[in-house]
This record gives C-alpha cells, sequence and structure tokens, in this order.
C-alpha cells in the first residue's frame, strides 16, 4: 500500500497514485498527500488503476478531499477496475467527481 504524488505545472494538475488497499491504513498518507502541496491546482487525478480494494472510509476520504479543496477544482477517478467503479456509482460520486 502507497501513495505518491505527481504534479505537472504546466497544466495545473497534481496526480494522486494509490496502490494496494484504499482503506482507512491511508488516511493520513492519503490527506497528507493533497494538503501538502505547493499550491492548490485546477485538476486533480485520482489514479486508481492499481487499487485491488476499497472500503467506505475510503469513499469517505475522497470526500473529504472534495470538501477540503477550492470547488473550482476538479477531480477525477480514473482507471478504477469494473468492481471499484460499480461501487463509485452505487455511491453516486459520479454526481461530485469525474470519473474514468
Amino acid at each position: 500500500m502507497s501513495i505518491s504524488v505527481t504534479v505537472n505545472d504546466s497544466t495545473n494538475t497534481a496526480t494522486i497514485t494509490i496502490v494496494g488497499s484504499f482503506d482507512f491504513s491511508l488516511f493520513n498518507e492519503f490527506r497528507d498527500a493533497y494538503i501538502n502541496l505547493d499550491k492548490t491546482h485546477n485538476h486533480y487525478i485520482i489514479d486508481m488503476s492499481m487499487v485491488e480494494y476499497l472500503d467506505s472510509a475510503a469513499l469517505g476520504m475522497l470526500l473529504s478531499m472534495r470538501n477540503t479543496i477550492e470547488s473550482e477544482s476538479s477531480i477525477t477517478l480514473a482507471g478504477a477496475n469494473d468492481f471499484i467503479k460499480n461501487i463509485l456509482m452505487i455511491s453516486r460520486f459520479d454526481k461530485r467527481f469525474g470519473i474514468q
């Protein structure tokens, strides 16, 4: 389980990549990934292509991120497998996030 952050200043985008299980054990690391950036970005991408498991704590962490960053900034949840994408859609996350 790990989180990495990549920033592209030319597109003003921050990509947060999550590997393994996305659950409560990543609470502090996930929050630090977007709180500790040098500036606010226009677009955030949560790369979920390597997420194997997601629980309700992870859903709460995503909502907390949405409520913390500027409302003008967009968040895209990208690369989730079909099972995780289905959880996101059932939870109506498509109303608050872009889902790819």
